[in-house]
């Protein structure tokens, strides 16, 4: 296998899932064969609060995140405080926003590609709230092959059990089957 070295940064917002979806790639990649790290950086613990969760898969070795590959932004206000998501995002941004009109203003600098999801409503739809972090992660696999549809629900009924894992799963696929790479 060829050396291969992805760097993904979740931005979110405290409750939305940014931590929970990077720990569910790392399952999934793990099951894989590779290595996988997964870091968390928050500020006060609390809803709404800005949080960004670092992963890193690798068939080598892990590194620490200067520029990722792709970023994952769980919402539209957080490209606004964010600039740096635009600035230092090497390949793709996936976004979550019901209109990619209302985001595309942001993204008209970004060289890279955009991977467009309306996480909102597929999380509303599938868990009854707006916690978006599996439906961004079916998103995500629209431009990331590292890991499969399938491995990525199994890493999900693992960290969900019974009838919330079948539902997350669901929002995964979903998502997946919803976002379009716009750009």
């Amino acid at each position: 296998m060829e050396a291969t070295n992805y760097e993904i940064i979740f931005f979110g917002r405290g409750g939305q899932g940014a931590v929970t979806a990077a720990q569910i790639m790392v399952y999934a990649a793990i099951n894989k064969g590779l290595y996988a790290l997964a870091n968390p950086e928050f500020g006060p613990e609390r809803r709404g609060a800005p949080v960004r969760s670092y992963l890193t898969i690798s068939t080598e070795a892990r590194e620490p995140i200067e520029d990722p590959n792709i970023s994952v932004v769980f919402g539209p206000d957080l490209l606004r405080v964010n600039p740096e998501i635009i600035e230092r995002t090497r390949d793709y941004i996936v976004i979550n926003s019901r209109k990619y009109e209302s985001v595309e203003p942001y993204l008209s600098k970004f060289s890279g590609g955009v991977v467009h999801v309306n996480a909102y409503d597929i999380a509303i739809k599938y868990l009854g709230k707006a916690i978006v972090n599996t439906a961004m992660l079916g998103a995500l696999l629209r431009v990331f092959d590292a890991v499969s549809l399938d491995d990525v629900t199994q890493a999900v009924l693992r960290v969900f059990n019974g009838r919330l894992g079948k539902l997350n799963a669901a929002a995964v696929r979903a998502a997946y089957n919803e976002a379009r790479v716009v750009k």
